[in-house]
């Protein structure tokens, strides 16, 4: 009986404003009072503990295919028909949204490219690139870091892996924010779904000239190689998609929650300074504190018990990746910022066979960016004031904006 998970209160934190401002209360509500919660505003299960995330992460009886169905399930038939676009494409796999085997045959492509050998050859393409946005930016004195440097450079890096046109970066952008903005809670709206859909079929039609361009003449990039595997065209236009979006909206947020981060905890930022080879672990300790991505979604196989609940067939499952990584069952101090910290097992990139593809380009953009943060020689302020505002996404965590003053003494 689901109503013994239901706690109408803390559901209605679910969609409140606080959620958007600071979510972590309302997680740890969720982790003492009801881990295992029956949304009725999400219209599903909520598992918000370390313990109950990382099991679901792995649990094969949860799957990413056709997890989207889910959302359109209080569609009338009419909204159903004009939506059928958005659905068609969903119902489509990519890397993501597909199981084994058809999982395995299609991240394996994508796997190689994204080697960590692969990824380390890059590294000095995506130092020159960092620090050529960096000044550019720098020369106005106060600028937007999200709009000149947390969005651009890791975009500008996964669009020449794939093969994409630098300069469309901003229409990436738009499609992007479109693209995720219907699909942060168990229901979708319908107005916020028409105009996910209109930015789909533009960015749909935009992969699929750039496919038939690569097949035409093809080159060392990644839709290439893809043309080359054994990829069907949906497959492979509907995966171009995904890693478009993918490849720069984890790392865009991870970046801008860095600089947030070490402005609010200015004694952690001195330790950093001093201690350079402390980058790796302040990287980490940001993708746990401030989870870029920070609830990710599975559809029900098949009827299953899991963590003392009976999750029927088709039933959503939604796990609070932000909440999972400030548990103080799995993190001792978990609301404290600390850039020592180790171990840091956090779930920030998922875990079992959808571990994010791409952890280890956004590790080294991460890293490229800390080295030119910490060895500039003049200052970097950000400036507190309206300016600054979280991205309105239910599902991931960043700054929509955060300007920065700096000033070139010493150059």
């Amino acid at each position: 009986m689901k109503e013994k998970y239901l706690n109408p209160e803390i559901d209605s934190l679910l969609v409140s404003p606080e959620i958007m401002r600071d979510p972590y209360p309302i997680y740890a509500r969720l982790r003492n009072e009801a881990p295992a919660l029956w949304s009725e505003n999400w219209q599903s299960w909520v598992f918000s503990r370390y313990g109950d995330v990382g099991a679901s992460l792995k649990d094969k009886n949860l799957s990413n295919r056709s997890r989207q169905a889910l959302l359109f399930s209080e569609f009338t038939p009419s909204q159903l028909e004009q939506t059928a676009f958005l659905r068609t494409y969903f119902a489509q796999q990519d890397i993501i949204n597909s199981d084994p085997p058809d999982h395995t045959r299609m991240r394996a492509p994508v796997q190689k490219a994204l080697m960590p050998k692969v990824i380390a050859g890059m590294e000095e393409k995506a130092r020159r690139l960092a620090h050529r946005l960096w000044d550019e930016a720098a020369q106005d004195k106060t600028f937007d870091f999200v709009g000149r440097f947390a969005y651009p450079f890791p975009v500008i890096l996964v669009a020449e892996i794939l093969g994409a046109p630098p300069e469309d970066r901003l229409t990436f952008k738009d499609w992007t924010a479109d693209f995720l903005a219907f699909q942060g809670t168990g229901r979708a709206d319908f107005e916020r779904t028409m105009l996910s859909q209109k930015s789909l079929a533009d960015f749909v039609g935009y992969v699929e000239n750039l496919v038939e361009r690569r097949r035409a003449k093809p080159e060392t990039d990644l839709v290439s190689a893809l043309i080359e595997s054994d990829y069907t065209t949906p497959e492979l236009v509907a995966t171009c998609c995904t890693l478009l979006v993918a490849g720069h909206e984890t790392t865009t947020n991870l970046l801008g929650n860095i600089v947030h981060l070490l402005h609010r905890h200015p004694g952690q930022l001195d330790i950093l300074k001093n201690d350079h080879k402390l980058i790796p672990p302040a990287i980490e300790e940001s993708l746990r504190f401030e989870a870029p991505k920070q609830r990710n979604f599975r559809r029900a196989m098949r009827t299953h018990e899991f963590s003392g609940v009976t999750i029927q067939e088709n039933e959503m499952v939604f796990q609070l990746i932000g909440s999972a990584n400030h548990d103080e069952r799995a993190f001792e101090n978990p609301d404290v910022y600390d850039i020592t910290r180790s171990p840091n097992a956090h779930l920030t990139f998922g875990a079992g066979i959808h571990f994010c593809v791409g952890a280890v380009l956004a590790r080294l953009e991460a890293k490229v960016f800390l080295e030119l943060f910490l060895d500039f020689p003049g200052t970097i302020r950000v400036i507190d004031d309206s300016s600054f505002h979280w991205q309105d996404r239910v599902q991931m965590r960043g700054p929509g904006s955060m300007f920065l003053e700096v000033g070139t003494t010493g150059r």
